[in-house]
């Protein structure tokens, strides 16, 4: 039943539309928004700041993602078209210096990958199954810490997804599908 099992990594590794998206979110929104280094020897920044051995340089993950001088006049709109190859068929990275959420150069997080893996498998997970929406009276706000998170949770509506026309419009091409069964029982057959 095409609904009941998890994505094959295949077909987690085709969602390019939904990799854009998480990275969108996660440049204007990163996980971890400052990050500090140690400065081990003398040096000179780009800017032609000295820097002296010994001292220790924070920086804002969290402004970086939204600074105009980097991502354009549009910093500040969630478009995740700006990670697509013009076509819309490719996600296309940038510059790791550029978009820091995960580090850059040598220091580049090593489970970069797992985490993408994991949040679009999560993520089309959810979303084939649910509609989601903030629920009414509910306030976003950020709360920047060592992580960035929801300051009061981010609280939801969540509805089961009508799937069955999907699954009839298959169903002639595929003769092996079956249609999904209610959503709360792939629910308990896939925790």
């Amino acid at each position: 039943m095409w609904l009941a099992a998890p994505l094959a990594f295949e077909e987690v590794d085709r969602l390019v539309y939904l990799k854009a998206a998480l990275s969108e979110t996660l440049r204007l929104y990163p996980s971890v928004p400052e990050d500090s280094k140690y400065v081990m020897a003398n040096d000179v920044l780009p800017d032609g700041t000295f820097v002296p051995a010994g001292s220790s340089i924070t920086y804002s993950i969290y402004s970086a993602g939204r600074m105009k001088s980097v991502w354009g006049e549009d910093c500040l709109d969630f478009r995740p078209e700006r990670w697509l190859s013009p076509d819309g068929k490719r996600f296309e990275p940038h510059d790791s210096f550029k978009f820091v959420a995960f580090n850059a150069g040598p220091r580049v997080c090593l489970g970069k990958d797992l985490a993408y893996l994991q949040m679009k498998s999560i993520a089309a997970a959810v979303l084939l199954r649910y509609r989601l929406t903030v629920a009414p009276g509910h306030r976003i706000e950020q709360k920047m810490s060592l992580t960035l998170f929801m300051k009061n949770g981010l609280r939801m509506n969540v509805q089961d997804r009508d799937l069955s026309s999907i699954a009839t419009e298959l169903s002639p091409s595929q003769p092996d599908v079956v249609a999904p069964a209610p959503v709360a029982e792939v629910v308990v057959a896939t925790c």
